[in-house]
């Protein structure tokens, strides 16, 4: 979202900005950074040194710079792209140690419980 814009109109569709990587049928592994490494050049030139930018309005250029505020992803791609593993007894990376689970007695599953 571009938050330097009034309420009314950050929130409106069209100045929002989503982007999405959808892998194919085999998904990248390890080698997710062939695919990051342009964004975050260019993520970095943005928070470092800005680019400059034509103001229509104003009619003037200015010096935009931007960051990631957040990100969401499934348990699997934070695995993948964090390295935090996201399997096993201690699967939660907010609780870690303290993550409530049981083991299925006949299914062998672990299970994760009050989350």
């Amino acid at each position: 979202m571009i938050y330097n814009l009034p309420p009314w109109l950050c929130m409106k569709r069209k100045y929002i900005m989503f982007c999405m990587m959808i892998t194919g049928p085999r998904q990248p592994g390890n080698d997710i950074d062939v695919y990051l490494s342009p964004l975050i050049e260019d993520l970095t030139k943005l928070l470092k040194d800005g680019v400059d930018v034509w103001d229509a309005n104003l009619q003037h250029t200015f010096r935009l710079h931007a960051m990631v505020f957040c990100t969401l992803s499934d348990y699997p791609t934070y695995d993948n792209l964090s390295g935090y593993s996201v399997k096993g007894h201690y699967a939660c990376p907010i609780c870690e140690k303290n993550t409530s689970f049981l083991q299925l007695k006949h299914g062998k599953k672990t299970i994760y419980t009050r989350h």
